[in-house]
């Protein structure tokens, strides 16, 4: 057994642990608690002297697939969601590269700021293998898209040959109701997790209202538009919930332009809900109604979407972000969002918290100030300058 020793210990599941210990053997916490409490005679004690231990990271919407990209999320923020979308469809045309290499990269550096899980969505195949080398629980989507009737039907044809993959769905906007339908139904069928991207824009939120707008020119303009879609002429979790697809192993990514009974559907069918203030920032799409969210008794998780839509992607400047738009919000709060809270809108509860029966990997954050209340200001306002080491 070895005892790990630190001035302060964030189990996420409780209040900060002052002079705290976590007490691990065979790759499992065992205990959990003041130091003074848990000094086994028989463990190893192993200082980590100003630290603050916590939980590794969680997050739960990232598209690695998109890594070699960045080119486009360096740029300045675009005049609206459409038009970025135009640009990112165009330049991956060009791109001879897959954006593999730069996906794995991208990878290892969220490993080395924290990550221990993160949702990964993609549209190649391939994208699978990304992560089955990292210490980082990958879990991969292979997304479809598919508005026009021909290519949904081929997407379902797609989905009734492998039983195996993650798939799930673009957004409302992207893919047929017929088509939403289908991999939902696959997806409890195999008791997994559908994300979705979800009321992130308002040019989202005009196509469903009567199917015109930026998105239906661009639709239109890739030869995508056959006329069967019919705009529902409602909000995106309306229309979701229409269809039958919200449960608690739905993931709603986003969640910008979202009303309080909108909200409060997602609280009543148990749905999870992901943040990305990041990528909203950059995108200019707008701020997640996060109060009313947290009021619902809804606890989100955080993700970084894509470095083609994000300045950076690290759940510390998610954390950092968020803080900063959102003063009002308990700093406790927006840590849990980015551990508990994307573990449990993933299934994986063994993940987020330092609890006795949870893996023992954790993070040592450097932490020199000392006192009690700064510690979760500290890990919510630092960002992505923040200095970890892993513990496994």
């Amino acid at each position: 057994m070895i005892l790990h020793r630190a001035p302060f210990v964030v189990p996420v599941s409780r209040p900060v642990i002052i002079d705290g210990g976590v007490l691990v053997a065979d790759d499992k916490i065992i205990k959990v608690g003041r130091f003074k409490d848990l000094n086994f005679e028989s463990a190893v004690v192993c200082d980590h002297p100003e630290t603050i231990l916590t939980p590794p990271l969680v997050n739960c919407h990232c598209h690695l697939e998109l890594a070699h990209l960045a080119e486009l999320g360096q740029k300045s923020g675009p005049e609206n969601f459409t038009g970025w979308v135009r640009e990112l469809v165009a330049i991956r045309q060009e791109k001879v590269d897959d954006g593999l290499a730069a996906a794995a990269r991208e990878l290892a550096e969220l490993e080395d700021s924290g990550v221990g899980l993160l949702a990964d969505i993609g549209n190649l195949p391939q994208s699978a293998a990304i992560g089955e080398k990292s210490r980082v629980r990958v879990i991969f989507f292979q997304e479809m898209l598919g508005l026009a009737q021909d290519a949904a039907r081929e997407n379902i044809r797609l989905l009734a040959k492998d039983s195996r993959k993650n798939f799930t769905a673009h957004a409302p906007y992207s893919c047929a109701a017929v088509l939403l339908k289908a991999i939902k139904e696959k997806a409890r069928q195999q008791r997994r997790i559908f994300s979705i991207h979800a009321a992130e824009s308002l040019d989202e939120k005009q196509f469903l209202s009567d199917a015109s707008g930026p998105m239906r020119d661009f639709v239109e303009d890739k030869g995508a538009w056959d006329n069967s879609f019919v705009a529902p002429g409602c909000g995106t979790i309306n229309y979701l919930n229409r269809l039958d697809i919200l449960d608690e192993r739905t993931l709603c990514v986003h969640c910008v332009h979202v009303s309080e009974a909108e909200i409060a559907i997602i609280a009543a069918k148990k749905a999870k809900i992901c943040l990305c203030p990041g990528s909203n920032k950059f995108l200019g799409v707008g701020k997640a109604p996060v109060s009313m969210i947290l009021k619902q008794g809804i606890m989100p998780g955080l993700g970084t979407d894509s470095l083609a839509g994000n300045l950076h992607c690290s759940i510390w400047e998610e954390m950092r972000i968020l803080s900063r738009q959102q003063p009002d919000i308990d700093p406790a709060l927006i840590f849990t969002m980015a551990t508990r809270g994307g573990a449990e809108a993933l299934g994986y509860k063994q993940y987020g918290m330092l609890e006795p029966d949870n893996k023992a990997a954790m993070l040592a954050v450097s932490f020199k100030q000392g006192r009690e209340k700064e510690v979760l200001e500290f890990l919510t306002l630092t960002g992505k300058d923040i200095r970890i080491r892993w513990i496994r």
